[in-house]
């Protein structure tokens, strides 16, 4: 890369740390209690849960893409299909990496602190490798994509912790699936984009409205009185 796109993609980068520090700021003060750099681990789980996740979830998606579009289903019906799949494979992905740095750590961090630092290494990587990477390098300064990784970062940590909250409880599968389908709602607004249902300026505060609800959530659970693990 040239000097101009170094300089263009740690520019994204460091602006996409930040839009993840604030989110935790904001909703979840305290959330990351004790020495900050024991939740390296935890995060850099989540960047590796989000590269695992793309890669199953990319065939499987085009897989029921052709499937149902090529069986005469609407794009309504087959984007419903394809965004319920990426929905249930990032939380999964989510799921198993709050539950891996659980098991290995024991008690040193409790489960609620571990899906905030998962759902931040999550959506800050994803940040990186759709935006700050690919637009960075092309010296491409797009302020509307800038938007867009706010609201998917944010969406990300209140999806990671409602996943985290159910795992506490001993009740996974319910705050899993909340959080898979609040996920797939969210994307669906791109569907509802490409059928020109929406333009692209209602999709994008829509998505915001939506991640911010799902933060608010989060931060309620949050609150609450600390579960029994």
């Amino acid at each position: 890369m040239t000097d101009k796109a170094v300089l263009y993609v740690t520019g994204y980068a460091l602006l996409f740390l930040l839009f993840g520090v604030m989110w935790l700021a904001v909703f979840f003060r305290g959330g990351l209690t004790g020495r900050k750099t024991i939740y390296l681990s935890a995060i850099s789980t989540g960047a590796l849960a989000f590269i695992l996740a793309l890669s199953i979830q990319t065939p499987i998606q085009i897989y029921a893409n052709n499937f149902f579009s090529g069986r005469g289903a609407s794009l309504w019906t087959t984007g419903a299909i394809v965004v319920l799949i990426s929905g249930l494979v990032q939380e999964a992905f989510k799921g198993l990496a709050i539950w891996l740095n659980r098991f290995i750590m024991r008690e040193e961090i409790d489960w609620l602190s571990l899906g905030l630092a998962v759902g931040f290494g999550f959506g800050v990587w994803e940040a990186w490798r759709l935006v700050a990477y690919e637009l960075g390098r092309h010296s491409i300064w797009f302020p509307l994509a800038i938007m867009e990784r706010f609201t998917a970062i944010g969406l990300h940590i209140g999806l990671a912790f409602i996943v985290a909250y159910g795992l506490s409880k001993r009740q996974p599968w319910r705050y899993f699936l909340l959080a898979a389908v609040w996920h797939g709602a969210v994307n669906y607004l791109v569907v509802c984009y490409q059928g020109r249902l929406f333009g692209i300026w209602p999709t994008e505060i829509g998505s915001l409205i939506m991640a911010l609800a799902a933060v608010i959530f989060a931060s309620w659970l949050y609150r609450r009185p600390q579960p029994t693990d």
